[in-house]
């Protein structure tokens, strides 16, 4: 298939999803009864009568939290490819080891079937390749991992892993002083 016709494709598929999109909330436009009245427009919390104003201050630990789960969540995407990588090398490591056994234990040297050879992309592979290939996947998931530590180790450090912060009241005048000091730095994080 050549890419002008996969690239048509494409236009095609985000063309018949743009329209199905359209073409339901203009339908739903239409079709839907426009009666707005006092009541209607209040707010709803869960069937119990609106506390306070719609807008609330959330609490920002809550947005921490969710953002560290998702950027180490995320980061497991990017340790399938080098595994596969990984994986496909060391299968070919064994295969190799296993033809030259089988290859060596007949006595007529009959090759091996086509049907035992792994699954790769690349079937003609010395060793030494397939090793340095299996050790490059090794270290570039090793780096990724050491990054990432590096991350959570100063996230750490930095104290936004830590839910509730505890300090300690001043006792002095000084440490007064340098605590309102700290308060309105811009950079003070509670």
């Amino acid at each position: 298939m050549s890419p002008t016709v996969i690239v048509a494709y494409l236009a095609l598929f985000a063309t018949v999803g743009f329209l199905f999109v359209f073409a339901s909330l203009l339908l739903g436009k239409f079709l839907r009864a426009h009666a707005p009245s006092a009541q209607k427009l209040e707010s709803y919390e869960c069937g119990e009568p609106a506390v306070g104003p719609g807008s609330v201050q959330f609490d920002l630990r809550f947005y921490v939290v969710a953002l560290l789960f998702l950027i180490f969540e995320v980061e497991v995407v990017f340790f399938f490819p080098p595994a596969t990588v990984f994986g496909q090398a060391t299968r070919l490591l064994a295969w190799d080891r296993a033809v030259r056994c089988d290859v060596g234990r007949q006595a007529d040297g009959a090759a091996i079937e086509a049907s035992n050879r792994p699954a790769v992309g690349v079937v003609k592979c010395s060793e030494s390749s397939a090793r340095s290939l299996a050790l490059a996947s090794l270290i570039d998931m090793g780096v990724f991992f050491a990054v990432l530590l590096v991350g959570f180790a100063f996230l750490w450090r930095r104290g936004d892993l830590d839910w509730v912060r505890a300090t300690r009241h001043p006792t002095t005048p000084g440490e007064t002083a340098a605590l309102a000091a700290r308060l309105y730095r811009s950079d003070y994080r509670p």
